[in-house]
């Protein structure tokens, strides 16, 4: 019994060691992301007016997956990440990040509680901060509006919904190439996913894409991480 005793205390102290590494590790990559995140906001700068909406862009998607590692870092098992909590993040660098002085401009999170394998979380995170920029960057040409960012358990699939209440893609040129060249980002991210991306819908005033994921987050409390 006590070599028994013995073997469950260094297994459980083996698990405390490599979590604590893990969060150590996770902490230092995202102190290292954001300070690229830190450079690219100086180099925009000084760079021409043409070329400071692409390094905003990129610096909302480091800024994304510095928020992932911070919140492995927080974590208290190191195994999965929270949806709504990771969203919260996300939604709050894009408001520093890239709507600034617009106030008018509100993102609204709506989550289930689900978690995520942090495998899956960085493609998740990047498709979510994909769809919500350009909801940002093209919806609202007055300043003002309203985006949703919505993740529920539907069957045996996951939907992730952004949602803004903005002019409507009847509105918007869709030769423009930053916004074409984020829809093919979306398009990777789903397809590192395994998902599909169901029709935007617009109904004059608003749009609302609709991504289908295959069950690659698991019920909130621990349950086992379902296989893609």
């Amino acid at each position: 019994m006590l070599l028994v005793f013995e073997d469950i205390t260094d297994r459980k102290q083996r698990e405390r060691d490599a979590l604590s590494l893990t969060n150590e590790i996770s902490h230092r990559i995202k102190n290292n992301l954001q300070i690229v995140v830190g450079l690219i906001a100086y180099e925009a700068k000084w760079t021409a007016a043409p070329c400071v909406q692409g390094y905003t862009a990129m610096q909302a998607r480091i800024g994304a997956i510095a928020e992932l590692y911070d919140l492995i870092s927080q974590s208290s098992r190191g195994q999965t990440v929270a949806v709504d909590a990771y969203l919260r993040e996300i939604a709050k660098t894009m408001s520093a990040s890239l709507i600034g002085t617009m106030s008018g401009i509100k993102i609204e999170v709506k989550a289930e509680p689900l978690e995520i394998d942090p495998d899956r979380a960085v493609p998740f995170g990047l498709l979510v901060n994909e769809l919500a920029t350009n909801a940002i960057k093209h919806a609202f040409p007055h300043g003002t509006g309203h985006v949703m960012l919505s993740v529920e358990k539907v069957g045996d699939q996951i939907e992730l919904i952004v949602a803004d209440d903005g002019v409507g893609m009847k509105r918007k040129d869709s030769a423009k190439v930053p916004e074409k060249r984020g829809s093919e980002y979306v398009a990777i991210f789903v397809r590192q996913l395994g998902g599909t991306i169901a029709p935007s819908e617009s109904e004059g005033t608003g749009t609302i894409v609709r991504i289908r994921l295959p069950l690659l987050l698991v019920p909130s409390g621990g349950a086992e991480r379902a296989a893609a």
